[in-house]
Parts: structure tokens; sequence; C-alpha cells
């Protein structure tokens, strides 16, 4: 009996399927489909999990929005984190607690440094992969964290651009309003001005679908 890999979206683990099936179950629970590229799952998992991550991070900010403030801060509550060497930082837990939410500087550079990790995390990953078929929303990706990296836009090659678009035209998941983004020979200014933090949520979505669609049979 012919065999092939298959990749279960429960537990993410190849395992082996009939050769004549297009779908099986694991005993996970999960299904399973024949497997076209390891590395593309893989990277399209890594998108699914960063955009879900901006969810856990705006969420824990609201729960940390919630706590009670007409409660003097105890400044006996505390909390480590060890460095290399095995030695601590000692802070005080309800005083940043609060920051997360009264500090709106603070508030705006999570939002901005969880985003930021997002873009340089994913795009190493596409960049391990010459980004797979360099579809016009991967190669917006790539823009971006180069945008973040470098302080702003910079087109050095317009002719590398114009054979490699970068925009989000042929996107699954974008604004209701149907907003489009596009990288130009003439785009410049920081990335958050271009973006805002929901449409790179889009692009992570975005990416995740298509790199799935490359990575399992239809």
């Amino acid at each position: 009996m012919a065999i092939k890999d298959a990749i279960c979206f429960g537990c993410d683990t190849v395992q082996q399927i009939d050769g004549t099936l297009s779908e099986a179950r694991c005993n996970c629970g999960g299904n399973m489909r024949p497997l076209l590229s390891l590395e593309a799952f893989r990277t399209g998992r890594l998108a699914h999990r960063l955009a879900g991550g901006y969810y856990v991070h705006s969420s824990i900010i609201d729960v940390a929005e919630s706590v009670d403030r007409s409660q003097p801060i105890n400044w006996t509550n505390t909390r480590e984190v060890e460095r290399k060497d095995g030695t601590k930082h000692v802070f005080a837990f309800d005083h940043y607690l609060r920051e997360a939410f009264e500090n709106l500087k603070t508030k705006d550079d999570l939002d901005r440094v969880w985003l930021v990790g997002g873009l340089i995390t994913l795009a190493d990953a596409l960049d391990k992969n010459e980004y797979f078929d360099r579809a016009p929303h991967l190669e917006l990706v790539r823009h971006l964290r180069n945008g973040v990296a470098h302080g702003g836009f910079r087109i050095n090659s317009p002719a590398k651009l114009a054979r490699h678009p970068a925009n989000n035209f042929s996107a699954s998941v974008r604004s209701p309003a149907g907003t489009m983004f596009e990288i130009t020979p003439t785009t410049h200014g920081a990335v958050f001005d271009f973006m805002g933090a929901p449409d790179f949520i889009d692009l992570f979505m975005s990416v995740e679908v298509h790199l799935l669609s490359l990575a399992v049979t239809p």
C-alpha cells in the first residue's frame, strides 16, 4: 500500500497515511492532510501564533486595568526575573502592573514592541525559506521588517521592487473597508505611520492562510 506524509492540524506532527486518502483522523482527534511543505506549515503556524499572541497581549493589559486602584500599592508584593548567572532582579509587582495601563507611553511601547518582535520573528522565518513563492503580502512583511529595523522605509532597489511587488492586494484578510497597503519606490516614513496594529494582525493572518495553502493539498 502506498503511503504519504501528512500533517496533523491538532498536534502539528508529521505522520504517514494511506496514499489514496485526502484526509485522515489523528489519534489526538485532529485532522491530517497530505503534506507538501513542512517549512511552509511551520511558518504558517508561527504567523498564526503571532496574530493570536497580540490578542493575548491586549487581553493581559485589559485584565491589568481592572485592578482595584483604590487600594494602596503593596510594596512588599514582589516578583523576580533571573539573570543568566542566576542572580535576580526584584521588582514591586503592584507598581509595575499599574504601569501597564496608567503610563500611556509604556502602554504604547508595549504594543509596538510586540508588533516589532512579531514582524522580525516572522520575517526571519520567511527569509530562511527565501520567502517561499514571494507572494506580494509575504514581500510586504519583508519591507515592514526592514522598516522597523532601520527606523523607516528605505527602498534601495526600485527594480527589485518592480520584480517582487509588496502589497496586500491579494491578501485573504483585510479591513472591511477594503484598505490597501502597497510599498512603492516613494514610500517613506515610519512603519507605524503606514499601518496600524490591527492591520499587522490582518497581515499575519493572511500569511498564515497563504502558507497553509502551500503546505498541504487542497
